[in-house]
């Protein structure tokens, strides 16, 4: 390729991604989703009513989930393997444990974490109650990146959560005592305006190939 063109090219490759963010992504984050202070977990056991819908998972993250931008967020309940009656609590609305599944929880949130809890009921008549809110109780839910599912589609995230006996610090940390799925859905923001050094890079590039293409005419 002749030199000058060459030249020429490089100064518009290097003005297109001089505005560019480059996004790296590891298996805590997806999509628009992250775990933020992740731990990998390893577990077994996993099965009930939610191993129907995605499969006995075996490995996950404790930590927080957070929004890394604004955006509409879904949760899905895909099953249970409790015999109590827990709740999935956002937005001042629930999720219940039942026989049926798929209910759907949505609702437009900001960039953080996400305002979410789970309610263990336990003891006699399930009337000791404890819930656990996202990130304030490391290992009591675990967070599975990527999970698909025939019946619901695809998850950024599965949550599984780990209910507790009244007296019991751990639980049995199968992670499937009630189990959501979470979707993210980011807020459409437009395109930034490069910058004017990005404007002046870019036109001292396309004048170089003008230049060039002339001088090969």
């Amino acid at each position: 390729m002749n030199r000058h063109l060459l030249t020429a090219l490089t100064l518009c490759c290097a003005a297109a991604s001089a505005h560019a963010t480059p996004a790296v992504l590891d298996s805590t984050t997806q999509g628009s989703l992250s775990i933020g202070n992740a731990t990998a977990v390893s577990f077994s056991g996993y099965d009930g009513s939610a191993s129907v819908n995605t499969g006995t998972l075996s490995q996950g993250y404790t930590g927080t989930l957070n929004a890394l931008t604004a955006g509409t967020i879904s949760f899905t309940y895909l099953g249970h393997e409790s015999a109590y009656s827990n709740v999935f609590n956002f937005n001042g609305q629930h999720l219940y444990q039942g026989l049926v599944t798929g209910g759907t929880l949505s609702a437009h949130i900001d960039a953080g974490a996400v305002n979410f809890s789970f309610t263990n009921h336990g003891g006699l008549f399930g009337l000791q109650a404890s819930t656990y809110a996202n990130g304030s109780s490391i290992g009591s839910m675990a967070f599975m990146p990527a999970v698909s599912t025939a019946k619901y589609g695809n998850f950024d995230f599965v949550i599984g959560f780990n209910d507790k006996r009244p007296g019991s610090s751990v639980g049995d940390r199968d992670f499937d005592d009630f189990v959501v799925g979470v979707k993210f859905t980011p807020k459409f923001t437009p395109p930034a305006i490069p910058e004017p050094g990005t404007w002046a890079l870019m036109a001292l590039g396309l004048a170089a190939v003008a230049a060039v293409s002339r001088r090969r005419a």
